[in-house]
């Protein structure tokens, strides 16, 4: 846990060296320079402090194993990108997911991408997707965090970790609040957040927690509109981006951080683009992109099943259950999604009162592992989860055969001291040929 008289001190440090003089926050776009940007001193120092950030949050975070679907990410971000930006060789965009079931996306000012499992998730298309790799690219193109930090010295505001930090824990659950961000939600990290401020991680907390003000978001939200249009995607589909993440299937008492943001922001970012939509009715008519459904559904399937096993071990079941019900159909038939189907069955079932509902929901969970062994025989952890079910059900020979099968199967398992013991009371008892 977070040291509150560390972070008080770190507070006070910080808000001691914001005195700077006052310097401009209108800055012009990387790409409107073209392949000519010169990053100013001040920014260089930035990326450099963000490149180290990177290194340490890389070294620390649950990254998301997945070269295909980074390759395919940075093919949509490439295909996003004005030439203007492109022909810079001071920075260029890379695209790294991080396994955590939030809904959340954010940049280092230097180009690096980093998006949830819990978000892409969410996305049901590739203009979606492209809407939200889009407000993350405007970011880093419209050099947000610069102008956001010249922001605060101008305030003399302590805008770190540290400070941020320290006030919620002043605060208590109520936090506190600076312009339209929403400190409250701080007090309520997920584990990444936790992390960042172990770690002091400023620019990534303040990129993926904290966010960057009503004003510079809805910049992000509409320069990602713009990369769009000119790429032809159907900007039609961003508000259902919005939409998507207020249909909260998951705990909605835990904080989603920043680009989740608070239902009444999603609410606004809503509103906001219809109206962009509106305004340019003829440029949007235009999109011709034609997207490859099959290409974005082989990338994020994975993306789906695996965001379900995290969102089922952390009792998030409604939204687990959705998840698995849409993965489900997509090609081709996976062996682990039916075995999660069978332990959100037993999960299910453990809550339920009903006797007879609950023997439904086990005889469900038993032939969806039944049906996970079919497509894979090699999968131990079903033959487990079948010899616990048979044993409850007092079916001990059944029980014997699978739970011999799991520990021929995965015999360094953690519980295979426990399989163990199991089989040695079913032997004794003879139960076991």
């Amino acid at each position: 846990m977070t040291d509150p008289r560390r972070l008080r001190a770190t507070a006070a440090v910080t808000l001691l060296a914001f005195g700077a003089a006052c310097v401009t926050t209108k800055l012009p776009p990387i790409s409107s320079a073209g392949a000519e940007f010169q990053p100013l001193d001040s920014e260089r120092e930035l990326w450099e402090q963000a490149r180290d950030e990177e290194k340490k949050l890389r070294d620390n975070a649950a990254l998301y194993d997945d070269p295909l679907l980074e390759d395919y990410l940075e093919a949509v971000v490439a295909g996003l990108n004005p030439a203007g930006m492109a022909a810079n060789p001071e920075l260029g965009y890379t695209v790294s997911v991080i396994e955590n079931p939030t809904l959340n996306a954010f940049a280092f000012p230097h180009g690096a991408i980093y998006v949830h499992t819990g978000l892409l998730a969410r996305m049901e298309n590739e203009d979606q997707l492209a809407t939200v790799l889009g407000h993350e690219m405007t970011h880093v193109e419209n050099r947000h965090m610069l102008r956001h930090r010249r922001s605060a010295r101008n305030k003399q505001i302590g805008f770190t970790v540290g400070a941020v930090a320290a006030a919620v824990i002043l605060a208590g659950e109520a936090g506190e609040a600076y312009g339209d961000a929403n400190y409250g939600k701080a007090a309520r990290l997920e584990v990444l957040g936790d992390l960042m401020i172990g770690l002091g991680l400023q620019l990534a907390f303040l990129a993926a927690v904290n966010g960057y003000g009503r004003d510079l978001e809805r910049e992000a939200d509409q320069g990602g509109f713009d990369k769009l249009t000119t790429a032809g995607y159907a900007v039609a589909e961003a508000p259902a981006v919005y939409r998507a993440l207020l249909d909260d299937k998951g705990d909605s008492s835990k904080a989603e951080v920043f680009f989740f943001g608070s239902h009444p922001m999603l609410s606004d970012r809503i509103e906001s683009a219809e109206q962009w939509i509106a305004g340019h009715a003829e440029a949007t008519a235009a999109a011709s992109r034609r997207t490859d459904p099959d290409a974005f559904a082989r990338r994020i399937r994975p993306v789906i099943r695996d965001d379900a096993r995290l969102n089922l071990e952390r009792g998030r079941l409604k939204l687990a259950e959705a998840q698995l019900a849409r993965v489900r159909d997509m090609p081709p038939q996976d062996p682990e999604v039916h075995l999660l189907t069978g332990l959100l069955e037993l999960r299910k079932a453990e809550g339920e009162k009903d006797a007879v509902r609950a023997r439904e929901m086990r005889e469900r969970a038993a032939a969806a592992f039944h049906e996970s062994i079919r497509l894979d025989p090699n999968r131990p952890e079903a033959h487990r989860e079948l010899g616990v079910l048979a044993y409850g059900d007092d079916d001990f020979a059944t029980a014997c055969v699978q739970f011999r099968q799991y520990r021929e199967l995965d015999p360094q398992a953690d519980d295979a001291a426990r399989i163990r013991d199991y089989l040695l009371e079913l032997e004794r008892d003879g139960h076991c040929p």
